[in-house]
């Protein structure tokens, strides 16, 4: 088996452990930090808030091996837009990791709170909710980062024809679809199942571009051009 070979299904089985990472990680922490008495319950649920991070955080280190292991093949075919492949995707992995770390921290604020005697209407309420803040903003900042990478990829992949071209076309447009669905939600504009269909098309090329670089891998016969 190539390196090349090896790579792509590395890629590959990382953009399906970033998926369960992600979705795991995060019905564990919502059943406790999106509860109204989450300061209370954080800490006696230490260890599965502990739990929830540490899976959660297999998302953005994921994201981080599927740059690393791509980037040797794409830069053959555009060092810099590989370049910015490798930074978009890094960068999106380390937001991940760190708002994640943020539900970490709120253990000791619960501990502390708890100590308190839960007071109402305390500093840490409002500690608390700055936290959560932080978390929130990391995840939605990694969400650019991911448009960026994900884009730089696809027309990579289109113009390498290292996968066939209905994956890099398919792709293109769902990131396309993945745009308008974060710039409605950030307008708060809500059109119901229309959300969902928006997001879907990414979630599906992203499974199957997996399942394709385990099974298939990359075209290496596709010519590649200097590297600049």
């Amino acid at each position: 088996m190539t390196s090349e070979r090896m790579a792509a299904r590395i890629a590959g089985a990382s953009f399906l452990i970033s998926y369960l990472g992600l979705i795991l990680g995060a019905l564990l922490l919502s059943t406790i930090l999106d509860a109204p008495d989450y300061l209370a319950i954080v800490y006696p649920n230490a260890t599965l808030v502990g739990i929830g991070v540490l899976i959660e955080s297999v998302n953005g280190i994921a994201v981080i091996v599927i740059a690393v292991m791509l980037y040797p093949i794409l830069k053959q075919y555009d060092e810099n837009l590989a370049l910015g492949f490798l930074v978009f995707r890094t960068v999106e992995g380390l937001f991940s990791i760190i708002g994640s770390l943020k539900a970490a921290s709120l253990i000791e604020i619960s501990h502390a709170y708890i100590q308190a005697g839960s007071p109402a209407d305390s500093y840490f309420d409002a500690l608390g909710a700055l936290v959560l803040a932080e978390r929130h903003w990391n995840m939605e900042m990694l969400t650019v980062f991911l448009i960026l990478g994900a884009m730089i990829f696809y027309v990579l992949l289109l113009r390498s024809e290292l996968v066939p071209r209905f994956i890099s076309i398919w792709g293109i447009v769902a990131v396309l679809l993945i745009t308008v669905f974060n710039a409605l939600i950030y307008l708060g504009i809500d059109f119901g199942v229309v959300m969902f269909l928006l997001a879907l098309p990414m979630v599906a090329n992203e499974f199957f571009i997996a399942i394709w670089l385990i099974v298939k891998g990359v075209n290496t016969s596709a010519n590649a051009s200097q590297s600049t």
